[in-house]
């Protein structure tokens, strides 16, 4: 899967990534710092690729359901703060759960999921639209 990482993921998420195999980005790699999150979206629109942030709610009034935007997903780190020894934990999750769904055929396209803390792990959640297309993918 094609993944743009925004600002706020540190760098270092990339070889975790890419270890499950997927084509991952830094938008930084892309785009000056602090560029408006319009742009970041549009980019990660442009490259088919899926947004994984830690400020969801600034996107997620761009794609649907509010708007009828067409999007190739986007995950949000929510209610938690992703630190030097919880990134690659945080992130071996979200890339076996994306090999996971790539696997099964499945997408991710035009979909919003939530990664939540979960006592000492972390579970991924759909949240649009609302499937069964979730869970822990260890």
């Amino acid at each position: 899967m094609k993944i743009l990482l925004d600002e706020n993921i540190t760098r270092r998420s990339k070889s975790v990534l890419a270890g499950y195999g997927h084509d991952v980005i830094h938008v930084r790699d892309r785009l000056p710092a602090g560029e408006s999150d319009t742009c970041v979206l549009g980019l990660a629109i442009d490259e088919h690729r899926a947004l994984i942030t830690l400020n969801g709610k600034d996107f997620i009034v761009m794609i649907p359901p509010t708007t009828q935007l067409k999007h190739y997903g986007l995950i949000w780190l929510r209610g938690f703060q992703v630190t030097r020894t919880t990134y690659e934990c945080i992130m071996r999750e979200i890339g076996s759960f994306l090999k996971k769904t790539d696997d099964n055929g499945q997408s991710i396209k035009n979909t919003y999921h939530l990664v939540k803390q979960d006592g000492d792990s972390y579970k991924i959640v759909q949240r649009f639209p609302k499937t069964t297309i979730s869970g822990s993918w260890a």
